[in-house]
């Protein structure tokens, strides 16, 4: 009795030392993905502080871009709260434009201005400010919906019905009880406009107007690397700033309104519902007309319909579009791995919690293209291999996988896992036979988000790629539209679309997830 009664399993002393050095392992694999070349970067130091120009020129235009997409994103949140006909339709419209890389609406500006007697501006900061406007104007949506829906309609009636007017309902109750929605969801769009690569360098003429810009020509054009170091400098501690002072460094999403919503609270008069209505049309009219504008002027040659420039995607020019589907396949396969592997050490370790989770938001806050940079310090170039830019497109993604990795595991069944181990199944045949199947739909998503990031990044692919002389579909996008090719621009863009859009349709059709992207990647 006194034999048996001291007999300890030794399994869980051996499962416990494996997870504790699986946790290790990956916390160190955060560090050395995230945290080294970030600091490799500051060990540089701003060697080479950027123009204060350009410094000041960035923020006036992320600043205008900012407050242009929000007031339309109000006019638009504002009408489908009143209850405007369509409001499905409009919701549907932006939920779609969350899916599209940053490149569509600068690309679809580039091909309207470039066509005689065009009413919209040619390259310069107002381009810049008018395509950044549309092109997160889904995402400012989304944001503002969300925090108009913490407003308690209730208080609005109430406020009413005491004899309080619309303008002081509006000012003392909706914006007081919404503000710290708005202040969040202004951060966010100031972030991503500070961090978009696409537009300045589409729109931004010969010489860099912003640093996003400034770091990508430096290090594209062989200038001095002091002058990339310094300008990614800059722009981390302003994106970094942003995110802090908004608290997004928390964020890696932002749900998405699915239904239609029904009238609640305060809202406008007929004659102002009739005109917010009529404007939120307009837009929810221009955005897809922006979108299908590339695709279109892909087919436009020397005749009215041309497949000239498809052609050159084709035969011996087919090697950027193969390199980036093989770029989307690691990007998936790495990122679903590291993700999960996070996830793992967060929900069931929690002794490494704290150090795993800030090493995996920490992209949230920094700019794809400060990444890339931080990783050519780190690492050196890639020289023509796919694994370092792989490894980078997945590590700046991490922050959104692996909150859905977390989110799965957190909602598993733990004690189908106790059960199946107290009946003498091992741990490896409990994740096979019991986690897995739970963890399939979220990493098909997972995969097929992965996919569709790497064949569309640009912030994090057009540095290293440049310098490792890749030859990638989007950098072969930003060329030909560089040298007047806008044509053979829109064509490689509508072939990642179609791959992206296919990819991401598979993966929602089998996970039913409703998600924004990494919101500074």
């Amino acid at each position: 009795m006194a034999d048996s009664a001291v007999a300890v399993d030794p399994r869980p002393i051996s499962a416990t030392l494996v997870g504790t050095a699986a946790a290790a392992i990956t916390v160190l694999a955060l560090a050395v993905l995230v945290a080294w070349p970030l600091l490799a970067l500051l060990g540089h130091g701003l060697l080479t502080p950027p123009p204060v120009a350009i410094v000041v020129t960035t923020l006036g235009v992320a600043l205008a871009s900012t407050l242009g997409a929000l007031i339309l994103a109000a006019v638009m949140a504002v009408a489908v709260r009143g209850g405007m006909p369509g409001s499905r339709h409009v919701l549907a419209i932006g939920r779609a434009g969350l899916l599209l890389p940053p490149f569509v609406v600068p690309l679809a500006i580039l091909v309207l201005a470039s066509r005689d007697g065009g009413i919209l501006p040619g390259p310069g900061p107002t381009a810049i400010v008018v395509a950044q406007t549309f092109a997160f104007l889904p995402h400012a949506f989304a944001l503002v919906m969300r925090a108009l829906a913490g407003v308690s309609a209730e208080a609005e009636q109430a406020a009413e019905l005491l004899g309080a007017s619309r303008w002081t309902v509006l000012r003392r109750v909706t914006l007081a009880l919404s503000r710290p929605g708005l202040v969040s969801a202004a951060c966010v769009v100031l972030g991503l406009c500070l961090a978009d690569v696409a537009t300045p360098l589409l729109l931004g003429g010969p010489q860099p107007l912003v640093l996003a810009a400034l770091v990508a020509d430096a290090t594209l054009a062989g200038t001095p690397w002091a002058v990339a170091v310094g300008g990614a400098v800059a722009l981390a501690v302003l994106t970094l700033g942003v995110a802090l002072a908004g608290r997004t460094w928390r964020e890696a999403g932002a749900p998405v309104p699915l239904g239609a919503t029904q009238r609640v609270g305060l809202s406008p008069g007929a004659a102002g519902r009739a005109i917010l209505a009529a404007v939120a049309w307009a837009l929810v009219v221009v955005l897809p007309a922006l979108w299908v504008t590339v695709p279109i002027a892909s087919l436009l040659g020397d005749g009215p319909l041309s497949f000239r420039h498809w052609a050159r995607l084709f035969g011996p020019s087919a090697r950027p579009l193969i390199d980036s589907v093989a770029l989307g396949v690691a990007t998936a396969v790495v990122g679903a791995l590291l993700a999960f592997a996070v996830a793992w050490v967060v929900e069931r370790r929690r002794g490494s919690m704290a150090a795993a989770a800030m090493l995996a938001r920490a992209p949230v806050a920094v700019a794809g293209v400060v990444g890339a940079v931080g990783y050519l310090a780190a690492f050196g170039s890639p020289a023509g291999d796919l694994t370092l830019v792989a490894l980078l497109v997945a590590a700046w993604q991490l922050p959104l996988l692996t909150r859905v990795a977390g989110e799965v595991l957190a909602g598993s069944d733990r004690a189908r896992e106790q059960a199946a181990l107290s009946l003498g199944a091992d741990r490896l045949t409990t994740w096979r036979r019991v986690l897995l199947p739970a963890l399939n739909p979220a990493a098909v998503w997972m995969v097929a988000h992965g996919f569709a990031a790497g064949i569309t990044a640009v912030g994090t692919v057009v540095v290293a790629a440049g310098q490792g002389r890749l030859p990638l579909a989007v950098t072969h996008m930003l060329a030909s539209a560089s040298t007047g090719s806008v044509g053979a621009a829109c064509a490689v863009a509508t072939v990642l679309l179609a791959l992206a859009g296919g990819a991401t349709l598979l993966g929602r059709a089998v996970a039913g997830r409703e998600t924004i992207p990494t919101l500074l990647a």
